[in-house]
């Protein structure tokens, strides 16, 4: 009996759309899955442009317990006739669990985004920040 059961149920949630595929699922909901990091625990890219041209750059990355040297490097690139070009960029490096990048930068309009490169001990990652125009 219960094998008939197990078998009605079954068949009932494939004919009513109660199970689907995983990647579907994963698709309608945007969901990107990564890898996890084995050193670094966090990092993050900002960028925001105030209204007379000065431009906030955060970057900074985060290393899990027992990291012993952490490096940040990020870029600003303005958009130009459809590519990115770079405009400047900015570094820290540090012998303990986090680097960061912290500084303000005058712009002429245009539209800007940050390019991130991070790393903990021998593990990298990079990350972009979403686009601001002035």
């Amino acid at each position: 009996m219960r094998q008939v059961t197990g078998v009605v149920v079954c068949v009932c949630m494939l004919l009513c759309g109660g199970v689907s595929p995983i990647t579907a699922v994963a698709k309608e909901a945007n969901i990107q899955i990564e890898p996890r990091l084995a050193y670094i625990s966090a990092y993050n890219v900002q960028l925001s442009i105030s209204d007379n041209g000065v431009a906030t750059i955060t970057g900074s990355v985060m290393g899990k317990a027992g990291v012993t040297h952490t490096y940040v490097k990020v870029t600003l690139q303005k958009s130009e006739s459809g590519t990115w070009t770079d405009v400047e960029s900015w570094e820290a490096s540090s012998d303990s669990r986090k680097s960061s990048v912290d500084t303000t930068y005058q712009v002429s309009r245009g539209t800007y985004r940050l390019v991130m490169t991070c790393s903990a001990n021998s593990e990298s990652t990079s990350a972009t920040s979403a686009t601001k125009t002035y």
